[in-house]
């Protein structure tokens, strides 16, 4: 028999057939009397927390996978409401990492998602989680292949996708953005970026039909993935969508990293027009036709521009439409999780605008327990495990890195443990060491 309490874990060993041999009768001893000794260093082996997982399983045996997902999301859901769940929730951030760890390559899975799916669900079984921001790879390079142009390549490793950046608006074509984005975006730039769309008819329309064909299919592959995580699993999926700020908009299609910067001091007002005429665009294609959304919609907001800039700067020229879309999808009963890619600390006055208990934030590059003193009374905050710890330091080092983490940032809800930045290569995280902080925060967090 088992019992899942929030203060320890019981264990009654008779009859419990799950592999432990007599001499692991003192293990199990340890864990009903808690995790640490008086010196709170962790008291077990650090793989003996592995073993919490296949505890775990063990009481989800006795559960079916919807009642499994429905604790998840109340423990999701309770602290982004700044109230404190059963246990902390425990996230992995990872993507094409997945595949690496299953010994594939993107190619083998361009035309396979089936194979796909497995290597998210091996991961989901095998690192314990309550949720994960997405079921699949997010980047699908098909879906350009027939447009003869994509941002994106395959790296070396055959493992992760990278950014190209091309630059395909001039500087002085902002008012023609601003005037009608879709008229300027469609006819003008589009042809720009994507050469099939400059063959004659019907190439160009054939070409424009094999596109969408392939976003379908993405398209049905990332809404597969998910029912099937949950259906097969009770794992939720937490982002149902990507919502991207009109001013990184402008600089990641539009004008690049080094053009927007020059642009910043030669043409600012320029770029917030032209931000400002994208946010009918950037909130329709989160709305979907929908007057407002489920309490659970949640949309993928990433940050790359404003780790570059100054707070005088991004009050006069991120800020305004960033501020407009998030309250915007507020109002419609959203959530968002952000990506704080860089460093935010210089901006924390403005996120303590964003509408509270709307928002998680990863914090990539930032000090935790700062930011819970600053900004986590109005968002939640997603982070503490820093990447380069899992992959260089030692379990022990990590798991104590992750008491203190714990110890100071889940009081009160709004707190996720998770890495603090996506795991994409294959070397990016020693996956003995994340298997082992995020069962043991799961177990701990508890207390």
């Amino acid at each position: 028999n088992i019992s899942l309490q929030r203060t320890h874990l019981n264990v009654n060993i008779i009859n419990l057939k799950i592999g432990f041999k007599n001499k692991n009768t003192k293990y199990v001893d340890k864990m009903q009397k808690g995790l640490y000794d008086d010196n709170t260093n962790c008291s077990l082996s650090p793989g003996q927390y592995n073993d919490v997982i296949i505890l775990e399983r063990i009481g989800n045996n006795m559960k079916s996978t919807n009642e499994i997902y429905n604790e998840k999301v109340r423990r999701i859901q309770s602290t982004i409401r700044h109230e404190e769940p059963d246990t902390v929730p425990v996230m992995t951030l990872a993507e094409s990492w997945v595949l690496g760890c299953a010994g594939h390559k993107i190619t083998d899975v361009e035309e396979d998602p089936d194979l796909e799916l497995q290597c998210f669900k091996k991961m989901c079984q095998e690192i314990y989680c309550d949720m994960v921001y997405t079921s699949a790879l997010t980047r699908d390079i098909t879906i350009y292949n027939p447009m003869e142009g994509s941002p994106y390549f395959y790296s070396s490793d055959g493992v992760t996708v990278q950014h190209k950046e091309y630059v395909f608006m001039e500087a002085d074509e902002y008012g023609k953005l601003a005037a009608d984005p879709m008229k300027f975006v469609l006819n003008e730039l589009y042809p720009r970026m994507y050469p099939a769309l400059r063959k004659s008819y019907p190439k160009n329309l054939e070409a424009l039909k094999k596109a969408f064909a392939a976003y379908n299919r993405y398209l049905q592959k990332m809404m597969n993935s998910a029912v099937r995580l949950k259906e097969d699993l009770g794992m939720p999926t937490i982002v149902e969508g990507i919502a991207i700020s009109p001013v990184d908009i402008l600089m990641s299609y539009f004008r690049g990293l080094k053009n927007i910067q020059c642009d910043f001091r030669r043409n600012p007002q320029g770029i917030i027009e032209a931000a400002d005429a994208l946010i009918p665009l950037v909130v329709e294609n989160i709305k979907h036709g929908r007057q407002s959304l489920e309490s659970d919609s949640c949309f993928l907001i990433p940050t790359l521009l404003p780790t570059y800039m100054s707070a005088k700067q991004f009050e006069k020229i991120y800020w305004p439409s960033f501020k407009k879309m998030v309250d915007q999808i507020a109002a419609l009963n959203g959530k968002m999780l952000i990506f704080m890619e860089g460093s935010w600390e210089h901006l924390y006055e403005f996120v303590n605008e964003i509408p509270r208990n709307t928002a998680i934030t990863i914090l990539e590059k930032a000090d935790i327990f700062k930011a819970k003193d600053l900004i986590g009374k109005t968002v939640t905050l997603a982070g503490g495990m820093p990447l380069e710890q899992l992959r260089y330091m030692s379990r022990q080092e990590c798991l104590d890195h992750a008491k203190k983490v714990v110890d100071y940032c889940a009081p009160g809800g709004g707190f996720i443990f998770t890495n603090d930045k996506t795991a994409l290569a294959p070397n990016d995280v020693n996956i003995e060491n994340l298997k082992a902080v995020n069962a043991f925060v799961h177990e701990y967090g508890k207390h």
